[in-house]
């Protein structure tokens, strides 16, 4: 003899306690588990004396279907989701790798044996604000680990996107991320290298900081000057050097996808580059012909990200900002990108023109995140000053200040793609 029904608690990864219950077929055979979606066992035998009343008890779908079987090959190449977006927009290998991480990682652990339509607001919300504070495995060790709210906001990102897909198949009801609000912007805020610095860093002798680095050298210079991202440099090849200028069209990421032949953005563009960079170029070619030009064997590969950034830092402690300013600041070779789009925009360029040599693809990121602009090296401030306040004021003579801007944005003057394209070998 045996009750109609047994209830038990199964409690998932990420905390959380569920009451399921097995019940008994015709054949007298234990059936189950099915899940009563209650907390407490009260309300999970109410919930089953009502399935019983109804003869609903044993019920035909005996599976489970978890968040962890929904997410499986969910950020493939090849899944039918990635394929339909890509129907609209690309989407990068980066983009994949990124979210698959913070799947595996992040979201996996917490929810990948809970039913996904049993995942709620609540869920989602205490899982985000545990990133604050989060306990983890090392070894045989429990640590606690501080994430910054920009990272978890991210997973946040692909976990409610994919909860949102699953809503567009039918799977669940409603997405139970569209209520649960992001945590508060902690993104440090850049404080990008000054003029004078980067004269400082980047002298014509370059031996007197970075010593007989040429190579890491030249990859900060190149990109002081043209703003590209560190991957496009390193993916820049001899092949793709001309007279006056360089066709960006390719990338190079050391996290096993290697070289790509094209941007982020899937858009060549050509970026004139004066005498002095084509000369150090062209001196590197020497060694490492049409492969990779920033190379230590001969073009075969690009130098590591892991040398570019230690030789920075070496250099930027020669200059005298030192390891604790560089933290403070957030200097890194990236931040190149933000000082190439401020200045140009300080100098005048439109920003169409700007776009056209940093290879952004909105107002957002070129007016916005990589824009750094202090009232202060804009020379037209006080004249507009006086004109508010209905002074008489002088305009500032073309002194050597004035001359020097024209010189520094005569670097950066955007040429006409050719009529003729060099061929390009795709791989």
């Amino acid at each position: 003899m045996h009750n109609d029904f047994t209830l038990f608690v199964r409690k998932y990864p990420n905390g959380k306690r569920v009451v399921f219950y097995f019940a008994y077929d015709e054949t007298d055979t234990r059936v189950g588990p099915w899940t009563t979606k209650c907390l407490t066992k009260t309300a999970a035998r109410n919930y089953c004396n009502r399935l019983l009343k109804a003869g609903l008890l044993v019920q035909v779908k005996q599976k489970v279907f978890t968040f962890g079987e929904y997410a499986e090959g969910f950020w493939e190449r090849e899944s039918e989701y990635i394929k339909k977006k890509e129907g609209r927009r690309d989407i990068t290998d980066h983009y994949i790798l990124r979210c698959k991480k913070y799947l595996q990682n992040q979201i996996i652990p917490f929810f990948g044996e809970c039913e996904i339509d049993e995942i709620t607001e609540k869920d989602i919300d205490a899982w985000l604000l545990g990133f604050r504070e989060r306990k983890e495995k090392v070894g045989e060790d429990t640590v606690i680990k501080r994430y910054k709210n920009s990272y978890a906001n991210s997973v946040f990102s692909v976990l409610s996107i994919m909860l949102g897909e699953a809503v567009k198949r039918g799977v669940i009801k409603a997405n139970p991320c569209d209520n649960v609000l992001k945590l508060k912007n902690d993104r440090k805020k850049l404080e990008i290298l000054t003029l004078e610095e980067e004269r400082r860093l980047l002298p014509d002798n370059y031996k007197k900081v970075w010593g007989d680095n040429e190579i890491a050298y030249a990859v900060n210079k190149l990109a002081s000057i043209t703003g590209m991202r560190v991957g496009e440099i390193l993916g820049l090849k001899g092949e793709y050097v001309f007279d006056n200028s360089i066709l960006v069209c390719g990338q190079f990421s050391e996290d096993g996808i290697g070289y790509k032949d094209y941007t982020k953005t899937k858009e060549d563009r050509y970026l004139p580059l004066m005498p002095e960079m084509i000369a150090l170029i062209r001196k590197l070619m020497k060694k490492n012909g049409k492969g990779f030009v920033f190379s230590k064997n001969g073009g075969a590969s690009p130098v590591s990200r892991a040398v570019i950034y230690y030789e920075l830092h070496k250099a930027l402690n020669k200059i005298g900002i030192d390891e604790s300013e560089i933290k403070r600041r957030g200097l890194t070779i990236h931040c190149w990108r933000h000082f190439v789009n401020t200045e140009l925009q300080r100098q005048g360029m439109s920003i169409p023109q700007v776009q056209a040599v940093t290879g952004h693809k909105t107002l957002e990121m070129t007016r916005g995140r990589y824009n750094h602009l202090d009232a202060r090296t804009i020379d037209d401030v006080i004249e507009a000053q006086a004109v508010i306040a209905g002074k008489k004021t002088t305009k500032k003579s073309k002194g050597s200040d004035e001359a020097e801007t024209k010189q520094n944005r005569s670097k950066f003057k955007v040429i006409k793609k050719p009529e003729i394209e060099p061929e390009r070998k795709r791989a």
